[in-house]
């Protein structure tokens, strides 16, 4: 696409937007908040996962413990 023509006139150019109603174009309220803060975070507990004893090792693919 090419740009063929610029147009520079204000009266012209709000013509074009009111005419798409866009000339009056409400902005986004901002947010009233961040986010919870930084002490209410949840805290992942590690102990309450599953860990390495409760994982089921395949005979046929035996692991190597050469790290």
């Amino acid at each position: 696409m090419k740009v063929i023509a610029f147009i520079e006139r204000l009266d012209v150019i709000k013509k074009i937007l009111k005419h798409l109603g866009l000339w009056h174009v409400k902005r986004k309220p901002q947010p009233l908040a961040h986010g919870p803060p930084a002490n209410q975070l949840p805290i992942y507990d590690h102990s309450s996962g599953p860990s390495v004893d409760d994982l089921i090792v395949d005979p046929q693919y035996p692991v190597e413990s050469d790290f």
